[in-house]
């Protein structure tokens, strides 16, 4: 539906982008919409910018206005449909990092600038296994951040195989402008079948409107799920599995990843 008389067409938004719409339509800014969500300053903004886009709006603001509107009408018009309120859910052993939404397995490339992320959505309360309207068929049970950092912590480590892959991720990782560099940490593990690339991004707050892509650190966040990073990585004999962009407690400005790759031989 375009909104008369200013030509933004509201029904190209997504879920995810009408989510955080909706609760800066409350009077939230972004910090506290990625609080809300368990997502980051900078994924908010990333999802905001590209509902402009999608829209052609020129401010965020304005475009949660329209959609408030649009929602406030077509309830009245008994057409509406119950606000996208954010879910939360804990993520066993692993306290310091809050998830989004449900992180799905990264078998398909994503590409979320400055965390959008890696803000995957899940396909909501579906039981496994149970085919899902919409798809016709099943959605795939694949490993989620929570299993897979458990499990590198419990398996074994090869000694032989863990060490080299861990240098040769490392190698290729500190390629990305400012992983690993200026304060920013990054980790790498491998134990038997699993690896884990881990490391936090420092983040400028800024407000919706002033995100910008190119900068370096939305930009690093860009490439940690970029075809050419997740192909050298599986050229290493890997297979990308699952990631988390996230907030760090108690460090409101920084973002943290966690990507896991499992062992393709």
């Amino acid at each position: 539906m375009f909104e008369q008389g200013n030509g933004v067409d509201l029904d190209r938004l997504n879920d995810a982008e009408r989510q955080v719409l909706q609760l800066l339509a409350e009077g939230h800014t972004a910090k506290s919409v990625a609080n809300e969500l368990g997502s980051t300053p900078a994924a908010v903004n990333e999802r905001l910018r590209e509902a402009r886009r999608k829209t052609g709006a020129s401010s965020s603001r304005e475009l949660a206005r329209l959609l408030k509107s649009q929602e406030n009408r077509d309830e009245q018009m008994g057409v509406g449909k119950p606000p996208l309120l954010p879910a939360h859910g804990p993520v066993a052993g692993a306290e310091p990092w809050r998830p989004h939404t449900g992180v799905v397995a990264m078998t398909t490339l994503f590409i979320v600038a400055a965390g959008a992320a890696f803000a995957l959505m899940s396909p909501g309360n579906t039981p496994a296994g149970e085919v899902d309207p919409l798809l016709g068929e099943a959605l795939p049970s694949g490993p989620n951040p929570a299993a897979l950092h458990a499990q590198i912590r419990t398996e074994t480590r090869d000694r032989d195989w863990a060490p080299r892959t861990e240098e040769a991720i490392r190698a290729r990782t500190l390629q990305i402008p400012v992983i690993g560099k200026n304060g920013n940490t990054l980790r790498v593990t491998c134990a038997a079948k699993i690896c884990e690339i881990a490391g936090t991004i420092r983040m400028l707050e800024t407000k919706p409107e002033e995100y910008d892509p190119k900068l370096p650190e939305n930009r690093a966040i860009a490439a940690l799920q970029s075809a050419p990073f997740v192909d050298d990585i599986s050229g290493l004999g890997l297979k990308s599995e699952a990631g988390l962009f996230t907030g760090a407690k108690g460090a409101k400005d920084q973002t943290v990843f966690l990507l896991y790759y499992s062992r393709a031989k």
